[in-house]
């Protein structure tokens, strides 16, 4: 996946420093877009004062990896990729973004650059064929987002735009092992228990990593098995402080991106010391005298 290049050309483009070399983990945060004040907040972690490390505002570098993850009807496919070139082509120049494929594995198809125009060419050009690939994708980009994270000191944010269907898998999450020879085997009556057990080990593993994690998922799906995978991509991505947003119809796709891609933009970036001997799953406190922030607040040890 090229991390090391990738991580060396953002720091040399934007001269970023790495941070202070003290042990951190980054939350992402958001205030109302008339308020100030959220890098004077303190924290606490497991209840306990910690070290307010940096803090990333809104009007700071950004670093945005789009995956498509994209084999489906090709007329929402060309509605997502107008919009998100809409979207891309309005950033300010303090933004960078590259793109990556989520088929057959993950991999770039264009690396950062400050012209959002290399990402659109790369998504229009990407192949839409081959089974979905988000499940597998999503851990292995939020370990490159966090990696280049820990080098420079830049938001980092990672936007999946997807038209996955669970039925659409090299792997089969809809057929659960049943025992036939057992007549309490509940997988008789929770045939999606395989697809909440996967995307529930997803959350976990997302929630060690400190990129926020967004999901555009081009077309909700209502049978039992896909809402039960749609539910766990909601649950994967608010693990990192992201969200999910399902499109009922075409017409709501520009939306759906224009939205996530400003939620993104408008995010405060806290890298707060961690003390040692965290237990595996820790939470943290963010206090900003007369702010009411918006922040990820619990987080898996890597």
């Amino acid at each position: 996946m090229r991390t090391l290049l990738i991580a060396a050309i953002l720091a040399a483009a934007l001269h970023a420093a790495p941070p202070e070399n003290v042990p951190f983990r980054r939350a992402a945060a958001w205030i109302a877009a008339s308020e100030s004040g959220l890098c004077s907040a303190s924290i606490k972690v497991e209840g306990k004062p910690s070290k307010l490390v940096h803090c990333l505002t809104p009007q700071d570098g950004l670093l945005l990896f789009v995956v498509a993850d994209l084999t489906g009807d090709l007329t929402l496919i060309n509605e997502a990729r107008d919009a998100l070139a809409a979207e891309l082509g309005k950033l300010p120049p303090t933004a960078w973004t590259a793109a990556l494929s989520a088929q057959d594995g993950l991999h770039v198809l264009s690396d950062p650059s400050g012209d959002p125009a290399a990402t659109v060419t790369a998504i229009r050009t990407a192949r839409t064929t081959g089974a979905a690939g988000l499940l597998e994708a999503m851990e292995p980009a939020s370990r490159l987002a966090t990696s280049v994270l820990a080098k420079s000191k830049v938001r980092i944010a990672v936007l999946h735009i997807t038209d996955s269907n669970i039925y659409d898998y090299r792997e089969d999450y809809t057929n659960p092992v049943i025992n036939y020879s057992d007549s309490r085997d509940l997988s008789r009556r929770f045939p999606d228990a395989l697809i909440r057990e996967r995307t529930a080990k997803l959350a976990n593993s997302l929630a060690g990593y400190d990129a926020p994690v967004f999901v555009v998922h081009l077309a909700y799906l209502r049978d039992r098995l896909n809402e039960a995978y749609q539910l766990g991509l909601r649950q994967a991505t608010e693990a990192t402080g992201g969200s999910a947003v399902f499109c009922r119809s075409q017409a709501e796709i520009p939306s759906a991106i224009s939205g996530a891609v400003a939620r993104i933009l408008a995010h405060h970036a806290i890298d707060f010391a961690i003390p040692k001997d965290l237990p595996r799953q820790f939470t943290i406190e963010l206090a900003a005298p007369g702010l009411s922030p918006e922040y990820r607040s619990r987080f898996s040890a890597r």
